[in-house]
């Protein structure tokens, strides 16, 4: 393909605006070659596949969706070409605009194209990091146990009121305020005293024992999620059909043999000290890693596009508005409850935006210096457990690998300090004023 015009105009640094035009006869051969591909895929009574003409595909096809076809065949080949020309290599997907076209005329459009932003690395090995002991306490261990104990708890009836955290049976109506009760009830379990429901029934049931009927009513805030109830008063009746009450058992070898199926309490003693000295170690290993990071931000130059930071920030806030509405919520009402504004949540993402993107091209800048690679086979791996993939999920395992083997390298040549009470308690004198 020959293009008429390619001019390129830098907007920022690492930001460029390409204006493409495509000649017209080239527009004319792209156009009838999807007219010749529809003629063999669709079928029209009277004619043999591959000898439809082009107006009677039109009339089928649609011509809005013939031209949506030229389009996605001329776009990304005329794209590819503008792109080598100026020799810039797009780090993100292009954006398009002021897309013209029309039959028998040339084909322009703008695309806005961000390339990947250079990187001052300052000395990223030899970072002075600290590393937390791992020791598990007694004092942690006797916490696990009570927690084991909290899970084997077990629910017995009782014919005492309800307190609260006991689980109380009940049958009960929602009913509108000039609606009479019915024959019909809803059946539950609820917590007594629990918070969060709406209306708040399981705070009504405290004090109620087995037999008790209770009635209350319950006005929906004007700002309630669901339209058709906000601001309606409604009533509630329930009847109670039972309460349990929450017995914990003492732990105990027969316990321990019975419940969980190990010899006895010391090897529940050891098996808890062994999964706790495990999670220590991944939240050190995690707190080594934050601050690798952080000390790579401050050692490490990059000057992100602002359009590169934009962009990321606009996609995550309308993946936040999509996962919102599947559950019934507008994003509006979601920041209300959070008691923020848009454009503060806004500043937090592109915050985090900021962050993670120089991160990223802190890591492959020192990928690219290391010679640190990551091979298709270690990406075909990683994702054999997976039956659906994508060319997103390709890309993103391939990052996250690499990321973790520069991070390897980093924390490796890292210089290490012991974190003790004592330097613990320096740090903190250190962060105080002096009078």
């Amino acid at each position: 393909m020959q293009l008429t015009n390619v001019q390129a105009a830098q907007k920022e640094p690492h930001v460029w605006e390409l204006q493409v035009e495509v000649p017209a006869d080239e527009v004319q051969r792209t156009t009838e070659a999807v007219y010749r591909r529809l003629s063999r895929i669709i079928r029209v009574p009277g004619f043999r596949p591959g000898h439809i003409p082009p107006g009677l595909i039109k009339r089928w096809v649609g011509e809005e969706q013939i031209w949506q076809q030229i389009l996605e065949d001329l776009l990304p080949e005329a794209l590819t070409i503008a792109l080598k020309e100026h020799n810039l290599e797009p780090i993100v997907e292009p954006d398009w605009r002021d897309i013209q076209f029309a039959e028998g005329q040339p084909l322009k459009f703008v695309a806005e194209v961000i390339t990947k932003p250079e990187v001052k690395l300052g000395e990223y090995k030899g970072l002075t990091l600290k590393r937390a002991k791992v020791q598990v306490t007694d004092e942690m261990i006797q916490q696990a146990l009570e927690e084991v104990r909290q899970e084997l708890a077990r629910y017995e009836s009782t014919d005492e009121p309800a307190q609260e955290g006991d689980r109380v049976r009940v049958r009960y109506q929602v009913l509108e305020e000039s609606e009479a009760p019915s024959e019909q009830w809803q059946n539950g379990t609820f917590v007594a005293g629990a918070s969060g429901w709406t209306p708040p029934l399981p705070e009504n049931l405290v004090g109620k024992k087995q037999g008790d009927e209770g009635e209350f009513s319950f006005t929906y805030p004007d700002d309630y999620p669901n339209p058709q109830m906000a601001g309606k008063t409604v009533k509630v009746k329930f009847v109670v059909e039972g309460v349990l009450r929450r017995v914990l058992p003492e732990l105990s070898d027969e316990v321990v043999r019975e419940e969980l199926g190990l010899d006895n309490l010391e090897a529940l003693r050891e098996e808890i000290k062994r999964d706790l000295e495990m999670r220590l170690r991944r939240a050190v290993r995690a707190s080594e890693m934050a601050q690798a990071e952080e000390a790579l931000l401050k050692i490490c130059q990059v000057t992100l596009p602002n359009a590169l930071v934009e962009k990321f920030t606009n996609e995550f806030l309308a993946e936040t508005e999509t996962s919102l509405r599947r559950q019934g919520l507008t994003l509006e009402a979601w920041l209300a409850r959070q008691d923020k504004t848009l454009d503060e949540y806004r500043d937090e993402v592109k915050q985090g935006a900021e962050r993670v993107l120089r991160l990223r091209f802190i890591f492959e800048a020192i990928a690219e210096r290391e010679g640190i690679t990551v091979t298709d086979e270690e990406v075909q791996q990683a994702l054999e457990s997976e039956q659906e993939v994508t060319e997103e999920d390709i890309a993103s395992v391939r990052q996250r690998l690499l990321e973790q083997r520069v991070m390897n390298l980093i924390l490796t040549t890292a210089q290490w300090v012991e974190e003790t009470e004592e330097t613990e308690e320096e740090e903190r004198e250190g962060e105080t004023p002096n009078p």
